[in-house]
């Protein structure tokens, strides 16, 4: 076999594969970055939601207008819920 096919299949090889490496590494890289990018854009939708959270105004409890407690128990022509006032706490 002549010795100058031989080193051009050789380098033809090397240059695929150094190619090849050089490929991965690149979409390595890019996958890195578009990681980067979604963890960030998480992370400040995370840090939107809690600071909204933490300037929203506090609900206030209505007053108490009617019974708080239900009980309910059966008789033998039905149910019969009562009321009670007191807080369940």
């Amino acid at each position: 076999m002549n010795a100058t096919a031989d080193f051009g299949s050789t380098a033809l090889s090397a240059f695929g594969r150094a190619a090849g490496l050089v490929a991965l590494a690149v979409g390595s890289a890019l996958a890195l970055v578009f990681a980067f990018a979604a963890a960030l854009v998480v992370g400040l939708m995370i840090a939107g939601a809690a600071l909204a959270m933490r300037l929203m105004p506090r609900r206030r409890k209505p007053a108490s207008t009617g019974p708080e407690v239900l009980d309910a128990r059966r008789t033998p022509t039905g149910w019969v819920v009562e009321t009670d006032t007191r807080r369940n706490a």
